[in-house]
């Protein structure tokens, strides 16, 4: 018959496997920095996109400005409604009789501006008489 003795080692013996807690604190901190680093880049990311979109809906709320003009020759706000925050802008000079150049500049919420220009002529208006 066998038996089995498990002898307990001597107090001090013990061997400790795994980090320290200064090693685990530091792992943390740098875990945490790294991961405020990514965030705030994925906010930047997110701003400048959202930036980005709201010049490019700019440039087309002008364009779709005189495409209206275009059809009705009116340059009634009421036309286009805009979002709270955005702003239009128009000017229809007329430097001569047969001419008329409409202006369009649209601002974003974030003070970006988007202007467009388009010149509407009556036919048979000779070329050399715009410039």
């Amino acid at each position: 018959m066998r038996i089995n003795v498990r002898v307990a080692p001597a107090a001090g013996l013990w061997r400790q496997q795994g980090f320290s807690l200064p090693e685990v604190l530091i792992a943390a901190l740098l875990f945490a920095v790294s991961l405020l680093g990514l965030l705030q880049y994925h906010q930047v990311l997110l701003h400048s996109f959202q930036r980005q979109w709201q010049y490019r809906q700019a440039w087309s709320l002008a364009h779709q400005q005189l495409e209206v003009f275009a059809a009705t020759g009116r340059t009634d706000a009421e036309l286009l409604p805009l979002l709270p925050g955005w702003q239009r802008e128009m000017r229809l000079n007329s430097p001569q009789a047969a001419c008329q150049r409409l202006t369009v500049r649209i601002q974003t919420p974030q003070r970006q501006w988007a202007e467009l220009n388009r010149w509407y002529c009556t036919a048979g208006t000779p070329a050399d008489i715009m410039f």
